[in-house]
């Protein structure tokens, strides 16, 4: 009896063991996997950006004037850099329109911005994507659920989920004006830590990956 009991335990044994390692494998869908997975993809595409800008920027009168009325217009985003120290704007007359390639009817005011070199340093992008001003980075809060894996063609595929905190907010990003002239920019910043976002997931040998392109 006693060698029965001691063979049942070392199978009981051997079977837990092998349970626990299947637990802790690296394909195994679980929050620990899922979480990895997002943080993986976080670090790649997490920056938080404003859309491209195509410098200098001429905002002409007829925005000027709706300003107030749409604060997120091409003005109230550029006067909203402006005032965090970001750009430069100032009165020029642009020729007027072309006829032949020759400048016809009188001479167009318009505010000139130029960007300052105190946005370089939040500038990314490169040779392959225009460069962008940004502001912040998504780092995962807490994976919230996920859904059960399931076979796509040659792939097992699950969807992530998870909330995501913001890391490297610059202090400009914060003010009234910028959140208002870029209202994505204000949703985030005052949502922090309530949004949740999906992220589609595939099972490589590796584990669990999400794709990303190269844009």
């Amino acid at each position: 009896m006693t060698m029965r009991k001691t063979a049942i335990s070392l199978i009981c044994c051997v079977s837990l063991t092998a349970a626990l390692s299947a637990c802790d494998s690296k394909t195994s869908a679980n929050d620990k996997n899922f979480g990895i997975t997002v943080t993986r993809y976080l670090d790649q595409k997490g920056e938080m950006c404003l859309d491209p800008i195509k410098w200098p920027v001429d905002v002409y009168e007829t925005d000027l004037r709706q300003q107030k009325l749409y604060p997120d217009g091409v003005a109230g985003q550029m006067a909203a850099l402006e005032a965090a120290g970001l750009a430069r704007g100032e009165d020029v007359e642009l020729a007027g329109l072309f006829t032949d390639g020759k400048p016809t009817g009188p001479k167009v005011k318009v505010r000139r911005y130029t960007m300052l070199d105190a946005a370089k340093p939040y500038l990314h992008g490169g040779a392959q994507q225009p460069q962008r001003i940004c502001w912040g980075h998504k780092l995962l809060d807490k994976v919230v659920s996920w859904a059960e894996p399931a076979k796509v063609r040659e792939h097992e595929v699950s969807s992530v989920i998870y909330t995501y905190k913001l890391a490297d907010v610059a202090a400009w990003a914060r003010k009234p004006q910028v959140k208002e002239a870029f209202p994505d920019l204000g949703r985030t910043v005052d949502g922090e830590h309530r949004q949740k976002e999906k992220l589609n997931v595939r099972l490589t040998p590796q584990g669990w990956e999400a794709p990303v392109s190269k844009d």
